[in-house]
């Protein structure tokens, strides 16, 4: 097994670098992330497109479920991570940064249906596959081939109109309703474009999907190929963790076989 970075040099650099990591919290490290930052980073909106991409970064944010076939696949360095989930037991390799919601934004009334022609959704194959599992009364994790059959079918019978941003595209009135993962460190979970609603009086609401929400972990990840994991370590400990906030019954994405992982790039090849 890889040595982890200690603990005392851990502390150490935080100390040093902290000030600096937290004025210019993305200088010379190579990042990127499965959601929206605030910082520059290159962004994957379909997660699962890391699997067959070159880890040429310094520090990834990941759902837990991609973070753990990741471990599997031995591509990432240790880390000093909190212990006690299930993709990651020992917390060698993982640090919990956020938890988001699926969440509907809607511009009038919340809807009865989302697979419709009016509703926006993302380039996210496990979210996507995973509502459309839902709405059949399987679990988002399911990897019965009749039932993914049926939900290939269900997908190509709606005609998903998948944008890079639906949020974007809600505010442009591409559509009434958009699909997206928010933070669920607030109750109710609110995106970016329902705070602003909100301040601006736009008329955005936020509401869970029809038939069950899915949450995901997102976890803050070191590849082997990082040049910088110290100062990677440094720059995620002056990052302030939401605590997540919900009490309802959720659905969470776990990891799926390498024959569930192929159907779904199958399925999603013909739908998107």
């Amino acid at each position: 097994m890889r040595p982890r970075l200690p603990r005392r040099t851990f502390l150490k650099i935080s100390a040093a670098l902290g000030v600096a990591a937290y004025l210019q919290p993305a200088r010379g490290l190579r990042l990127a992330s499965t959601l929206p930052l605030p910082f520059p980073h290159q962004r994957f909106p379909n997660a699962e497109a890391l699997l067959t991409h070159r880890l040429d970064f310094d520090l990834l944010l990941v759902p837990a479920y991609l973070a753990a076939e990741l471990i599997q696949r031995g591509a990432l360095q240790t880390v000093p991570g909190v212990p006690g989930r299930a993709h990651d037991p020992d917390g060698a390799y993982t640090i919990p940064y956020l938890t988001t919601l699926s969440t509907i934004l809607y511009r009038h009334i919340p809807p009865a249906d989302l697979w419709h022609s009016n509703t926006l959704w993302p380039a996210s194959p496990r979210l996507v596959i995973g509502l459309a599992l839902l709405r059949r009364g399987y679990s988002p994790n399911d990897s019965h081939p009749g039932h993914l059959a049926q939900i290939e079918k269900d997908l190509l019978d709606a005609r998903l109109r998948i944008v890079p941003d639906p949020e974007a595209g809600l505010r442009s009135a591409l559509g009434d309703f958009a699909v997206t993962l928010s933070p669920a460190h607030s109750s109710p979970p609110r995106s970016r474009l329902a705070e602003r609603a909100t301040r601006e009086g736009l008329g955005v609401g936020v509401a869970f999907p029809p038939k069950g929400a899915i949450a995901v972990e997102h976890d803050w990840i070191i590849p082997l190929s990082s040049l910088a994991p110290e100062a990677a370590l440094s720059f995620i400990s002056n990052l302030q963790r939401p605590t997540p906030n919900f009490q309802r019954p959720l659905f969470t994405l776990t990891p799926l076989s390498a024959s569930t992982r192929a159907y779904h790039a199958y399925i999603w090849k013909r739908v998107a």
